[in-house]
């Protein structure tokens, strides 16, 4: 895609891995600041804190104790390394102060069966993964990621909210072309996306999905593609996660 004609014949539509994977990797067959032109944030997703159902502490404060009188004794789950769920862990252990053990899975669907089960007691995944087996009383959350609370969680706290001051991991969809700031058809893009994420024909579609359209466009987004890129370079370096 990096090598294709800038032209608005190709884009991508790609997660937040896009942005971790430059610290996560030695070496890439493209450089993701200058290979690509950011065009929209697309959707995002707050991932949420959870705990099994039968976890004793029942807020973020009470697990933050807990974590701090047992360092390394308790554990999260997470869908594997380097993933944006995995990496919302590292950056509540280190904003926290706590020591959690991490327990990489292959996939979101394990680790969630795991947490279920009471084989694992903290998992952080996204909300879509989530609701469903909170709504069932199968776990409980305890907070969410983001920095505004979720529409389909009113109740539950963000971690800013729950003293973990700062606090944002959101899982995020961006659309990309080719290199090609300022012509027309990088123009011709992010206008139209602009209108498309506006509609509320968008965002009643994207609710049913769990997620809210996406807010930042164009230069705005570029900007923060590149301060994502810096953030989960310093999680990741400080966390000693193993390049690939």
């Amino acid at each position: 895609m990096a090598k294709s004609p800038a032209d608005g014949s190709v884009v991508l539509i790609t997660a937040t891995h896009h942005v971790i994977n430059p610290s996560l990797r030695k070496s890439l067959p493209y450089d993701t600041l200058k290979d690509f032109s950011p065009i929209a944030v697309v959707a995002t997703a707050p991932n949420a804190l959870c705990v099994s159902k039968d976890f004793p502490a029942k807020t973020v404060a009470e697990l933050i104790a807990m974590a701090k009188k047992q360092p390394g004794k308790l554990s999260f789950g997470s869908s594997g390394i380097g993933g944006a769920n995995h990496l919302s862990g590292e950056l509540f252990e280190q904003m926290a102060g706590v020591n959690i053990e991490h327990i990489p899975y292959k996939g979101a669907a394990p680790a969630m069966n795991d947490l279920i089960g009471g084989h694992i007691p903290i998992m952080f995944d996204t909300l879509p993964t989530v609701l469903p087996a909170a709504q069932a009383g199968n776990i409980r959350v305890l907070a969410v990621t983001s920095l505004q609370r979720a529409a389909s969680l009113r109740d539950v706290p963000t971690l800013d909210e729950a003293g973990v001051k700062g606090f944002e991991a959101t899982s995020w969809f961006g659309m990309y072309m080719p290199q090609g700031d300022g012509t027309p058809a990088y123009k011709l893009l992010v206008g139209a996306m602009k209108d498309i994420l506006a509609s509320p024909a968008t965002r009643e579609k994207f609710a049913t999905q769990g997620v809210e359209p996406g807010k930042r466009t164009g230069a705005e987004f570029a900007t923060f593609v590149d301060t994502e890129i810096k953030k989960w370079s310093g999680v990741v370096k400080t966390a000693n996660v193993p390049q690939e």
